[in-house]
């Protein structure tokens, strides 16, 4: 038994001023006002005083960190580092490849993902690529970019065994927009990105299931007030969860206000997008590389990672840093902000996770007052205590 007393705990019903959380072996036992203390007797406490408690975070879109990269099926090592960084669950994504590669790839992140690997918990793989428009590369080689083909497609749902729990896609591409209810009932969750689908594309597969949208405003046909396009889409389809990164580079924190405005929190997810040089010095850095894949150099400085053409590569703030930018600038109160990193991811995969109530998983982070994670439990064992340095 472990119980948390005497911090700020943020449960699903408010903020409880002076809370106490309560864990039996994997999960939360009792979320309750400290005024009257439990018995303590044979419980491991923490102490939270002056420290915010809440949900660990769920990163439903991470490319790697500090050196580790999902392409190079680096996931354990992934999990092992996102504790410090307050996330306790995340779906390592992959980049457009070869598909022979993409197959190899995915069969031993579904070995690594069966092993269970200590650290963050890995909910699946999250494939980004290659069923994306070549008109939207973003980072992407649109060298390996390629319409949906079901059988394509199949062959990397069967080399994951199950794995793939979310699939970004073009709607407009191949047979992309059949593929939607398809997918679903494999038990994937498409999310149109890298797309120029226009607005009557996107409200067509909203109409087949869609409901998901990849880091939006980027890799993605903008809005026009003649022509809204998946940008307007997504503001305008109440379906459609959008996921968000929250760098301050990426998008602007008016254009973050916006979403958040027009979509609600309940309806963002907040994502890092982080590439395998999060976490790093600036300098200069190779990305990935493979037999059949050239790395892609890029240039790190303190806010953006960038190729030489100066195209954004991926983000380099990690889903707490973003979390901070959603109270901090963007001005949001942190109730309201941690919605988009808990319930909302936890929510597009059906977790019992993202929430501090009895029955879910414990999954909790301890903050301090500058919103820096100091502990970090995942179902109920301490895995990361910044002050003990580890």
């Amino acid at each position: 038994m472990k119980t948390i007393i005497n911090g700020r705990v943020y449960a699903p019903e408010g903020v409880i001023e002076r809370g106490v959380v309560t864990i039996a072996g994997d999960k939360i036992a009792a979320v309750e006002e400290g005024e009257a203390l439990p018995d303590l007797t044979g419980a491991e406490v923490i102490d939270a005083a002056g420290l915010h408690v809440i949900p660990g975070l769920i990163d439903l879109h991470i490319h790697g960190l500090c050196g580790f990269d999902a392409m190079q099926g680096q996931i354990a090592e992934m999990a092992a580092e996102l504790p410090h960084h307050g996330v306790t669950a995340f779906l390592p994504t992959t980049i457009a490849a070869p598909l022979e590669e993409l197959v190899e790839l995915l069969a031993g992140m579904a070995d690594t993902i069966a092993a269970r690997p200590p650290g963050s918990r890995l909910l699946g793989i999250h494939l980004e690529g290659p069923f994306l428009s070549p008109r939207r590369t973003g980072m992407m080689d649109a060298r390996f970019l390629r319409p949906f083909r079901w059988q394509e497609g199949e062959r990397l749902l069967a080399a994951s065994r199950g794995q793939v729990k979310m699939m970004t896609l073009a709607p407009e591409e191949g047979e992309a927009l059949s593929a939607i209810p398809r997918l679903l009932a494999r038990g994937v969750v498409p999310s149109i990105g890298h797309s120029d689908a226009t607005f009557e594309q996107v409200a067509g597969a909203v109409q087949l299931g869609l409901a998901h949208a990849s880091h939006t405003y980027n890799a993605m046909r903008g809005f026009h007030h003649r022509q809204p396009g998946v940008v307007g889409a997504v503001w305008h389809c109440d379906e459609i969860i959008a996921q968000v990164i929250a760098d301050g580079v990426h998008v602007h924190p008016a254009a973050l206000a916006l979403l958040l405005r027009l979509k609600t929190p309940g309806r963002v997810a907040l994502i890092s997008d982080a590439a395998p040089i999060a976490g790093l010095p600036p300098g200069e850095y190779s990305w990935g590389g493979s037999q059949t894949r050239p790395q892609k150099e890029v240039i790190l400085d303190e806010r953006a990672c960038r190729g030489r053409d100066g195209q954004l590569a991926g983000s380099v703030a990690l889903l707490d840093a973003g979390l901070r930018t959603l109270v901090q600038t963007v001005g949001l109160p942190l109730e309201t902000a941690l919605v988009t990193a808990t319930a909302v991811p936890a929510g597009v995969l059906s977790l019992r996770k993202g929430a501090l109530a009895p029955g879910r998983d414990a999954d909790i982070v301890l903050l301090d007052d500058t919103l820096q994670p100091q502990w970090t439990l995942i179902e109920g064992q301490v895995v990361y205590d910044g002050r003990a340095g580890r």
